[in-house]
């Protein structure tokens, strides 16, 4: 993967050089600029293809939320912050991540790269037509799940608990809405509150499945030929 192009926003000096500082040691960021403010940013982002945003909020000049909410096609953003009261306005706006200042280290740093990482791998995909990712907003930050990690998807009130080789992850949406979101050749519905990722199945009985983790589920009646058709096995 190619080096991540990022910008550094931050207004006190001392936090910002340490974050330069930091950033300046993973080899896989390359630094387009650091500045003490949003409006010196725009020009780098008019003028280059910036792939992530490292910021500040609270900010004199603009804070990070409006310039944010300002940016029509905003690349990727962490916020980097001592105030935590921001966090509902970076989830609505799906930051990748929101570190607070106290716990900025090269290891958290380096989680919060990972996420953009794969954040970029997924939105590159989907502009080539290829598998997309999952998109779950968690807390204060947005997450992106492969399909290929579900083991499956359990219906749950208004929400669909999504289990994954990382654990389990809670989104709002209904068993609808997941059918047309996943690839239909790697999914099959098999109970009204279970949707199944066919490629983690590891054996099939008359009213279950076992998954390669360990996990039964029990087979719907009304889904049983479906999963069945799907799996070759009628």
């Amino acid at each position: 993967m190619n080096r991540i192009k990022t910008i550094l926003i931050e207004d006190e000096p001392i936090a910002r050089g340490r974050l330069e500082k930091l950033v300046s040691k993973l080899g896989l960021i390359e630094i387009l600029g650091v500045f003490e403010n949003p409006l010196q940013a725009i020009d780098v982002l008019r003028q280059q293809e910036v792939d992530l945003i490292l910021s500040d909020i609270d900010m004199p000049e603009m804070d990070g939320i409006t310039f944010l909410k300002g940016l029509a096609h905003p690349p990727f953003v962490v916020f980097i912050t001592g105030h935590y009261e921001y966090a509902v306005d970076g989830f609505e706006l799906e930051v990748i991540d929101y570190i607070l200042k106290p716990l900025l280290t090269e290891e958290r740093l380096i989680k919060a790269i990972e996420k953009v990482q794969k954040a970029i791998l997924f939105s590159r995909r989907g502009a080539q037509g290829e598998r997309k990712a999952i998109k779950i907003k968690d807390r204060n930050k947005t997450i992106f799940i492969d399909p290929a990690d579900i083991f499956y998807l359990k219906a749950w009130g208004d929400y669909i608990q999504i289990y994954t080789l990382e654990g389990m992850q809670t989104l709002l949406s209904t068993m609808k809405d997941m059918e047309a979101e996943l690839p239909w050749d790697m999914y099959a519905r098999m109970h009204r509150s279970y949707i199944v990722n066919i490629k983690q199945i590891k054996g099939v009985e008359a009213s279950k499945v076992i998954l390669k983790n360990g996990t039964e589920l029990g087979i719907g009646l009304q889904y049983r030929n479906q999963l069945f058709a799907k799996m070759g096995l009628i």
